[in-house]
């Protein structure tokens, strides 16, 4: 079994995941050390920064666990935090364990080679056109893609391409075209991009969650807009990161699925 300290691992992966690149709503890479396992031979990996993953991890030996959604995010009054007690409580586990704990949120969204969206538009047989959709407040940097799809695809089978790669059923608002030649794509919670992928005229916009008012605005502006969970849309970056880690640092690195409708 292979091994590397904690420190040099994190290094590593900040070089690779370049996290200063954007801007964050949390602190991006090591958010928590696990004092009692300096060196790392097991990652466990997740969306989330939760206990379930937490338990799943520490069962598995791992001493560093890897997510996308980490904790500490940014509030106007840290001490009204509702949020505040479940992750010191998550937090109080992972010291009691040894366990670190590091997060790559946006930067990991935005990656071209291991981001959600890059991953997204692979599976779903789409080509990259460029990194070059979706706005973020004080950065040039882009959190989502433009895809083309060569040759075009009904509509229909996209979506079926769609329910097949995220596991499960997804959310089609049919506003547009049935031919589907041009997308953006950003996952998690990106339906205000609508708007931009409607003033490009794209055929199609993807993203992880909807809101009450997109049918509306899709069928309006005749775009198709496909939300396929934004828990969903956000498994395949942490495990190509996985991915990474095993081939070029030779730890073991593993998946723990969460159950997760939303």
């Amino acid at each position: 079994m292979s091994l590397m300290p904690l420190d040099d691992l994190i290094t590593a992966l900040d070089d690779y995941v370049d996290p200063n690149r954007i801007p964050d709503f949390a602190p991006t890479g090591l958010q928590v050390r696990g004092t009692k396992a300096p060196v790392v031979t097991k990652v466990a990996l997740g969306v989330s920064a939760n206990l379930a993953l937490f338990h799943d991890a520490a069962a598995w030996g791992a001493e560093l666990v890897l997510t996308h959604h980490g904790m500490f995010w940014e509030v106007e009054d840290p001490e009204r935090d509702p949020a505040r007690r479940f992750d010191e409580a998550r937090a109080a586990f992972l010291h009691e364990r040894g366990m670190s704990l590091a997060a790559y949120h946006l930067p990991l969204d935005a990656h071209p080679e291991v981001g959600n969206n890059a991953e997204l538009a692979r599976l779903l047989g789409l080509e990259v056109v460029g990194f070059d959709f979706g706005d973020l407040p004080e950065s040039t940097v882009k959190v989502g893609l433009t895809a083309r799809a060569r040759p075009p695809v009904a509509r229909d089978e996209l979506v079926a391409r769609a329910e097949q790669v995220v596991g499960g059923p997804v959310q089609l608002i049919a506003g547009g075209s049935e031919t589907i030649r041009t997308a953006a794509i950003v996952s998690g919670g990106g339906t205000g991009e609508l708007y931009e992928a409607i003033g490009r005229g794209l055929d199609l916009y993807l993203t992880g969650e909807g809101r009450e008012w997109a049918p509306a605005v899709a069928r309006e502006a005749g775009i198709n807009f496909l939300a396929v969970g934004h828990h969903a849309s956000e498994v395949f970056g942490v495990q190509a990161l996985g991915r990474v880690i095993e081939t070029r640092f030779r730890l073991q690195a593993r998946f723990f699925p969460q159950e997760n409708p939303f």
